[in-house]
């Protein structure tokens, strides 16, 4: 605590999602995590929200902050100006998205200390994008992450993969030796999800994602679809289920997978909005895989692995580091681009009982949590916010 109340930490962010895919999932559970230490106060500061979020942030002792709306700027650049009465020790910010507005609202609160979120590497992003420039494109967005990191005064990388790659990028400045690394823990609002013990005649294979012209390709999900089209069974058929697509362009997606040689019988599109009912679509899968070329971190084989489903997910990802680290965590990962080897790893996963494969599915949520835990992270991050912090005090106009 400093000097006898508790430390104020505000997160910024593009909404509340607990339910919610992608970057705004892990920021809420971070906030959700940090809310637990009773050392803290969490503030989350959005652009929009409603009664419901509030409720629904409040129950998880998250208090929801809504930003004043600016004509002519985009709703995320909203969260540049934080109320000068918003008492603030700490925050927290996201990336390029969510963290260049930090400069700008340290002039209203300069005594506010900075912590800086890593959840991409936007350089190696650009050796694998398939428009035009991405490499020199892939560097722009590199430096300016680098330099975001340079002015904040503590930053956290998302997993062991974008640590090894952000300290080297930190050495000149010398701030390589005081980054955290947080590997996301499981996500204990999956982890009560009971999959049906019942085998059905079709072995559904499930993936998340945008399916937009640059997703697919680093999402691998060209991969996807021939790896599911090679798949060819008397007793038992395979379909890849796409969730995620943008409203209305589920024809559009399916076309881009359809072009990769799958059957029409084959693939299944759904929109984005189903994404909320994101528990049904687990339990409808056999298998979920991430066949990305490059990630960061993968959340969305983290969100299937704590529903206790087996998950496949690329050798060039953050979780396929972390799952290394653990008893049989590598034959969860695939180390190739080839749709030829995923299409055997999903079959050697389809030939096993699903009592079997949902039993190793759940021993390995079981030693993921174990290893990686939210308590013991988020302590050593609230531990590091309040040395930085000391001897501060907030001043609420």
């Amino acid at each position: 605590m400093i000097s006898g109340r508790k430390l104020n930490v505000t997160l910024l962010s593009s909404e509340w999602g607990p339910t919610k895919g992608g970057l705004s999932k892990l920021i809420t559970e971070l906030a959700i995590q940090l809310a637990k230490k009773v050392t803290v106060t969490i503030s989350m500061y959005v652009p929009l929200c409603n009664e419901e979020d509030k409720r629904e942030a409040n129950r998880f002792s998250v208090h929801l902050v809504k930003a004043k709306a600016k004509p002519g700027y985009d709703p995320i650049d909203w969260l540049a100006s934080v109320p000068r009465d918003h008492c603030m020790d700490v925050v927290i910010g996201h990336g390029i998205h969510l963290g260049r507005q930090i400069p700008l609202i340290k002039e209203l609160h300069p005594n506010c200390k900075w912590v800086q979120v890593v959840h991409t590497d936007p350089e190696e992003l650009g050796m694998v994008m398939d428009y035009a420039g991405p490499t020199a494109k892939g560097e722009k967005k590199h430096q300016a992450e680098v330099e975001l990191c340079r002015l904040a005064d503590q930053v956290v990388a998302i997993g062991p993969k974008l640590i090894e790659a952000l300290t080297r990028s930190l050495r000149s400045c010398g701030k390589d030796q005081n980054v955290i690394n947080l590997t996301p823990g499981i996500f204990s609002e999956f982890a009560n999800i009971s999959q049906a013990a019942v085998e059905g005649d079709t072995f559904h294979v499930l993936v998340f994602g945008r399916g937009d012209r640059e997703d697919f390709f680093v999402k691998g999900y060209d991969i996807a679809a021939r790896a599911v089209a090679m798949l060819k069974d008397e007793e038992r058929s395979f379909k890849l289920v796409f969730v995620d697509a943008p409203n209305g362009k589920e024809e559009e997606v399916k076309k881009r997978f359809l072009k990769e040689g799958i059957l029409p019988s084959q693939v299944m599109v759904r929109c984005a909005k189903e994404r909320e009912l994101f528990v049904d679509k687990i339990c409808d899968a056999d298998l979920v895989i991430m066949p990305s070329r490059t990630e960061g971190f993968g959340l969305a084989a983290l969100e299937a692995l704590s529903a206790g489903l087996p998950v496949l997910v690329s050798g060039n990802s953050g979780i396929a580091k972390a799952l290394k680290e653990l008893p049989s965590g590598s034959q969860s990962v695939v180390n190739s681009e080839k749709p030829k080897k995923w299409a055997k790893k999903i079959r050697a996963v389809c030939n096993k009982q699903r009592q079997l494969r949902l039993k190793e599915a759940i021993d390995l949520r079981q030693s993921f949590a174990k290893t990686y835990q939210w308590e013991e992270q988020c302590s050593k991050l609230v531990q590091k916010m309040l040395k930085m912090s000391k001897g501060q005090c907030c001043v609420c106009i």
